[in-house]
């Protein structure tokens, strides 16, 4: 029988995810729907004197005029949304540039032949991916994802030195720093939180850490399943025979010589990860300061690495091209979020949302707010953002329906971290696959059945806060 014949009647139609800028345009074709179809609503603002951010009356919703989005503006909408998010864009491909300088040194190449024979050594191996796991795990605790997008190539790296995946070395360190992020110790938006929960700031941090724990647990157990079975069998890759993702080979039966330049370029690239750690934690820098930072690196290291000036703008500026990608799929993401608020449809869902909680039975009340948060997630990715929408709703409901304000800080904090390790339109997530060149769909394949253990547990986790009141 012909090949033809038989694709047409003998083999089955099997669902293939589409390219990650198709799901995004087809989520932006949707929410432009959703503006025809769901009234248009708002909550009063007001400024709040502690905060100073502008926060939601709760008892205020009303219906508005309908301001429909057509889908035939989401070509203008990207463009302003790619103008407002330009600083993020930008940073995204200086990175690119820069970490390009760092490569073309040579430095990580000979550094990473030295630890896969180091850590060749019978029984060493095993502990690399909790170890690197859990430095980023405890960074997370205070910093956001998106302050980390510049380590993706790094852990691709040093995961592919150790005969693993791409995917191995994007997730120990997003989900690293997600699982510190998501349980919320120290973070910012746990903070902002509690202080519209009029609790204490960083309050019940014990309690929280405790989740960070659980949560690191059952990601490191995950993900190590995962890069063992790739190690015994690169063809259970979710990447295997995938073209264009980044790539770094390692030749163990290379005689690789550490240079004194190796040594200077690797001391400058430690310094400046180390500057980038402190500006985030203690001088609260933005994506300016970490851009303005990481040029400085890629200089630096490439005149200490012995590479001639013109060959450096010929080297970054290519290397800068592999970031457009990324750069392109942030502005996409975020445009989902200025369709929503053109059409004004934002605080009708939320609305919508807060009511059904009212008749949640006691028992689920914890993790429906866990769902709640999740769900509002796919809406206004931005943890800061959502916060001064949600939580001004979410207070009095909880102490309506008897929940306390503490589980409901837990339950906004674990719905607005984890998603955005699965969500099309997340910039961290998006920017982390661009800079290394990760299909989306391939992600998703690694992340779903982690993310729905990772929800699993902070059902649970929030069933025993509502319990005992944490």
């Amino acid at each position: 029988m012909p090949k033809s014949s038989k694709s047409l009647t003998g083999e089955k139609w099997k669902f293939k995810m589409p390219h990650g800028w198709i799901v995004i345009i087809l989520i932006l074709l949707a929410v432009c729907l959703l503006t025809y179809i769901v009234p248009s609503g708002e909550y009063v603002r007001y400024q709040d004197e502690v905060t100073g951010k502008s926060v939601v009356d709760p008892d205020s919703f009303s219906y508005v005029d309908q301001t429909p989005v057509s889908p035939l503006k989401i070509p203008q909408l990207f463009l302003e949304t790619c103008v407002s998010n330009a600083q993020l864009i930008f940073v995204v491909l200086f990175i690119t540039g820069s970490l390009g300088l760092v490569l073309e040194t040579g430095m990580l190449t000979a550094f990473c032949t030295k630890l896969v024979r180091f850590c060749s050594v019978k029984g060493r191996e095993k502990f690399f991916i909790p170890f690197v796991l859990f430095l980023f795990t405890l960074l997370g605790t205070t910093q956001s994802t998106d302050k980390v997008i510049a380590f993706a190539p790094l852990g691709v790296m040093l995961a592919l030195s150790m005969g693993y995946d791409a995917i191995v070395g994007i997730a120990i360190v997003l989900c690293g720093v997600g699982v510190g992020f998501s349980a919320g110790s120290l973070s910012i938006v746990t903070a902002l939180a509690q202080q519209l929960a009029e609790l204490p700031i960083y309050s019940g941090v014990v309690w929280r850490l405790c989740i960070t724990a659980i949560l690191y647990v059952v990601t490191c157990v995950y993900l190590c399943r995962y890069a063992a079975r790739v190690k015994a069998n690169p063809q259970a890759s979710y990447l295997y025979g995938v073209e264009g993702v980044m790539t770094f080979d390692t030749d163990e039966s290379k005689d690789v010589k550490i240079t004194k330049r190796h040594v200077l370029v690797l001391i400058a690239f430690l310094i400046s990860l180390g500057i980038m750690v402190y500006g985030c934690i203690k001088l609260s820098w933005g994506f300016g300061e970490i851009g303005t930072l990481f040029m400085w690196m890629g200089i630096v290291c490439g005149l200490l690495g012995g590479l001639k000036p013109s060959q450096m703008c010929k080297v970054f500026i290519s290397s800068m091209g592999k970031g457009v990608g990324a750069a392109v799929v942030v502005g996409l993401g975020a445009t989902v979020s200025t369709i929503l608020t053109d059409g004004k449809i934002i605080d009708t869902i939320v609305h919508a949302c807060s009511g059904v909680l009212q008749y949640t039975p006691n028992v689920l009340q914890g993790p429906v707010m866990y769902v709640f948060s999740a769900l509002m997630n796919c809406l206004i990715p931005s943890g800061n953002g959502k916060a001064v929408v949600l939580m001004p709703i979410m207070v009095p409901l909880s102490d309506l329906i008897g929940l306390s304000r503490q589980t409901t800080v837990t339950a906004y904090t674990l719905g607005d971290g984890l998603c955005n390790y699965i969500l099309p339109h997340a910039a961290a997530l998006m920017g982390f696959l661009g800079l290394t060149n990760v299909p989306y769909d391939k992600w998703i394949k690694f992340m779903w059945k982690l993310f729905l253990i990772q929800s699993v547990a902070a059902v649970i986790i929030c069933a025993i806060g509502q319990t005992f009141g944490g």
